[in-house]
C-alpha cells in the first residue's frame, strides 16, 4: 500500500468526489472514503475499479457524525497501513432538529467536536484533520428554517432575501463553530493539528458525467434553471442568498494541498473566489459562450433584482493565505465556472435527446 493514509468522508458529495480524485492521483496516498448510500458504493467502486486493491477502500456509514456504536470500527477498523490524516467535509444535516439558529450551531459544533473526540481515541495514529464546509447550511437556515437542502424549494417560497444579513449572520455562525473546533485540541491535549476550510456558495462540474438532473447540487442547480428557462424557479439571487462563490475545483485543490503542506497545521481557511453575478448576467455569460442556446434562454425576461453584492462583500474572504501557504495564486473566474459547469448539462441534455432518439 502507498505511503500517507487518509480518511475521506462525504466522498459521494460534490467536494467530497473532487478531493477523492485529487488524492487518488498521487501514487504515494492511499484513500479509504466514507459513502452514506448503497448507491455511492457502487459507483465508487466502478469509476475506480483500477484502484480498489491499491490505493482506495470504501465503506458505508449512513450517519456523518458516526454516532453509533460500531460507527468508528467501521471507519477506523480493519485497516492495515494507519491512518495520518482524515479530512472531513462538514455538511449540516436536516434543520427539523432545531428550532432556533442558536440550536442549529450547537448541533453542528457538537458533531464536529464528536469526530474530534472519535479520532482522538479511534485513531492515535492521525496527526492532522482537515474540516471542510461552506456558508450554505447557515444561510438555508436563516432563509427557511426547517425547509428541505434543495435551494429551488427554498426560493420558491421566500420573498425578498437581505443577502448581506445572510452573509454576515453566516459568517458568524461559521467563527463559532470553528471557535469551538480549534480551541478543541489544545483543551484535550490533541495527538493532531487542525485545518479549516470555509468556502461560500460552491459551484462548478461534477468529477462525473452527469446522469440526470437529480445530481446536481450547491449552486449549480441555479445554472441549470437558467438554461432550462425554469420560470417556476428563483434564478435572480443566488442559493439561499450567499452571493461568493468558489470552484468546488479550487476547494479541493486548496485542501490537498493542505493535507501535505506542514505549514498548514492549524490554519483557518476562508476562500472566495469572486461574486456569483445575478440570473440575467449569467444567462449573458451563458448565451456569449454557447450561442446554440441564444433561442432557448432569456437574458432579458429573467426577474431582475436590484443586485447590491459588490467586492465588499468578499473582505471577509481572505485568500493571501491561500497563496503564501498553499502556493495557489490564482482561482477559476466566475465565467470559466459558469461556462464548464454549463456545459456538463448540456452534455447531459444531448445524451438524454440521443437516449431518447435511439428507444424510438
Amino acid at each position: 500500500m502507498p505511503g500517507t493514509r487518509v480518511l475521506l468522508t462525504g466522498a459521494d458529495g460534490l467536494i467530497g468526489s473532487h478531493i477523492l480524485a485529487q488524492l487518488l492521483s498521487y501514487q504515494t496516498v492511499s484513500v479509504r472514503a466514507v459513502v452514506r448510500s448503497r448507491g455511492a458504493v457502487a459507483a465508487l467502486r466502478q469509476q475506480y475499479s483500477h484502484a480498489l486493491s491499491t490505493s482506495l477502500d470504501i465503506c458505508l456509514v449512513p450517519r456523518q457524525d458516526f454516532s453509533l456504536p460500531g460507527d468508528s470500527d467501521i471507519v477506523f477498523g480493519n485497516s492495515i497501513d494507519p491512518f495520518a490524516i482524515v479530512v472531513h467535509t462538514l455538511t449540516a444535516n436536516s434543520t427539523n432538529e432545531a428550532d432556533c439558529l442558536a440550536k442549529f450551531i450547537n448541533l453542528e459544533t457538537d458533531r464536529a467536536l464528536s469526530l474530534l473526540s472519535l479520532i482522538q481515541v479511534a485513531a492515535p495514529t492521525v496527526s492532522r484533520v482537515v474540516i471542510v464546509t461552506s456558508l450554505a447550511p447557515f444561510a438555508r437556515w436563516l432563509v427557511g428554517p426547517g425547509t428541505s437542502n434543495n435551494p429551488a424549494q427554498v426560493h420558491a417560497g421566500a420573498t425578498t432575501i437581505d443577502t448581506g444579513y445572510v452573509l454576515a449572520a453566516s459568517q458568524a455562525s461559521d467563527n463559532i463553530v470553528y471557535d469551538a473546533i480549534a480551541h478543541w485540541p489544545r483543551k484535550y491535549g490533541a495527538r493532531f493539528d487542525v485545518t479549516y476550510f470555509t468556502a461560500p456558495n460552491v459551484y462548478g462540474p461534477t468529477v462525473l458525467p452527469l446522469e440526470t438532473s437529480m445530481d446536481l447540487s450547491e449552486g449549480n442547480r441555479r445554472i441549470w434553471d437558467i438554461c432550462s428557462n425554469d420560470s417556476s424557479s428563483r434564478t435572480d439571487t443566488s442559493p439561499y442568498g450567499i452571493d461568493p462563490f468558489l470552484d468546488v475545483r479550487d476547494l479541493a485543490t486548496s485542501v490537498v494541498r493542505a493535507v501535505f503542506i506542514h505549514e498548514a497545521a492549524n490554519q483557518r481557511f476562508v476562500l472566495a473566489a469572486g461574486i456569483m453575478p445575478s440570473g440575467a448576467e449569467i444567462a449573458k455569460h451563458i448565451v456569449s459562450h454557447f450561442p446554440q442556446l441564444v433561442g432557448r434562454i432569456r437574458t432579458s425576461g429573467i426577474e431582475r433584482r436590484q443586485y447590491q453584492a459588490t467586492e465588499a462583500s468578499l473582505e471577509s474572504f481572505n485568500t493571501y493565505l491561500v497563496s503564501s501557504i498553499l502556493r495557489i495564486n490564482q482561482l477559476r473566474t466566475v465565467e470559466v465556472t459558469i461556462c464548464d459547469t454549463t456545459q456538463q448539462m448540456l452534455d447531459l441534455q444531448q445524451r438524454k435527446t440521443w437516449k431518447s432518439v435511439i428507444e424510438s
